[in-house]
């Protein structure tokens, strides 16, 4: 191969590679945005997200697509409620687990066990507090 072609199968590639990581930049850009939006605004964007699929799918009409949302937002309630319901068995059994592990580990991974496991904790916790203001 000629040192032209070589250099200009390079530049192919260099470009390729560029084109790529802007794509998956802009593709992770994108997704963040999408996910916080579902985050911060909940259940009804949910409802709403999931019915904007369904009707580019199905080509549901207004009130179908009006239907679909309802149900999506009674369902969303519904789970609700379930989960707090079970919220307490949940707990106890993830309680129960973390200590069987615990149990089984030498005093120093129990050290850094703790140290994992309660970063699980604040998370869970900062998670809780704002669904109760939300």
């Amino acid at each position: 191969m000629t040192r032209w072609k070589l250099w200009l199968v390079m530049v192919v590639v260099f470009v390729a590679g560029i084109g790529i990581g802007v794509g998956v930049g802009g593709t992770g850009l994108f997704l963040r945005h999408k996910v916080t939006t579902v985050v911060e605004q909940g259940a009804p964007a949910i409802s709403q997200l999931l019915t904007h699929k369904l009707s580019g799918r199905l080509d549901l009409s207004s009130a179908q697509e009006q239907r679909v949302i309802e149900l999506f937002n009674t369902t969303q309630q519904k789970l609700a409620q379930l989960r707090r319901r079970i919220r307490p068995d949940v707990q106890i059994l993830i309680r129960q687990t973390v200590e069987e592990i615990r149990s089984d580990l030498s005093p120093v991974q129990q050290q850094k066990f703790d140290v994992f496991i309660q970063s699980y904790r604040e998370r869970w916790q900062e998670h809780m507090r704002q669904q109760k203001e939300g």
